[in-house]
C-alpha cells in the first residue's frame, strides 16, 4: 500500500534548508556517557552544567535529562565516579558534583578516541 503522507517540505530549497540546518540529534545512552566522561575527564563539573556544556559546544546535539541521569547512574554503578556537594554563593542549595576516578581515567581515556570520530562524523554540513 503507498503512502499518501504530505511532504513536510515545500519545496526543494527546503530540503537544502534542511541539509544546512538539522534538527538537533538526541544523544542515547552510550553517547551521554562519552560526554560526560569528557567533560569529567578535563574538570568536575554538576549535571545541570554538563547539559549547558553540550548545548554550547555541540548546538546539534541534545541529551534529555533523562539519560544523563542514565548516564551517570552507569558511571557510578562501574565505580567510576565520586558525588560531592559544593556550596555556590549565587544558590541556595550546595550542586551534587561529580568527579571522575583517577583510577578511572585511562578507561575514560580510552573511549575518547571513537567519540571524538563520531563527533567527527555527526558534526553539521557547513558551506
Amino acid at each position: 500500500m503507498l503512502s499518501h503522507r504530505k511532504p513536510t517540505r515545500a519545496c526543494l530549497a527546503d530540503i537544502e534548508d534542511y541539509f544546512q540546518q538539522p534538527p538537533p540529534q538526541f544523544l542515547d545512552l552510550e553517547l551521554a556517557v562519552c560526554w560526560v566522561l569528557a567533560c569529567l575527564l578535563q574538570s568536575d563539573s554538576y549535571p545541570s552544567g554538563l547539559l549547558q556544556r553540550l548545548q554550547h559546544d555541540h548546538p546539534q546535539l541534545r541529551l534529555s535529562e533523562t539519560v544523563l541521569h542514565q548516564a551517570v547512574d552507569f558511571l557510578e554503578r562501574q565505580e567510576m565516579l565520586d558525588c560531592y556537594t559544593k556550596r555556590c554563593p549565587s544558590r541556595g542549595r550546595p550542586r551534587r558534583m561529580l568527579h571522575l576516578h583517577q583510577d578511572a581515567r585511562d578507561q575514560a581515556e580510552r573511549l575518547m578516541k571513537p567519540w571524538t570520530r563520531w563527533l567527527h562524523e555527526h558534526a553539521p554540513i557547513t558551506t
